[in-house]
């Protein structure tokens, strides 16, 4: 994959992790729900293996 593809790529996932990051933060803890980080974690898993 080229380059910029690649960096284009890693701002799409940064915005998407900040914008559900946002929408689902918890007013104390500001993280995201437990399943949807593993949800997260299952789709770059699956990216990565697509490379």
């Amino acid at each position: 994959m080229p380059e910029n593809d690649n960096n284009t790529e890693d701002w799409v996932q940064n915005q998407i992790d900040s914008n559900l990051k946002r929408t689902y933060r918890q007013p104390s803890e500001g993280k995201l729900p437990d399943r949807m980080a593993q949800l997260l974690d299952q789709l770059r898993e699956k990216e990565a293996a697509r490379s």
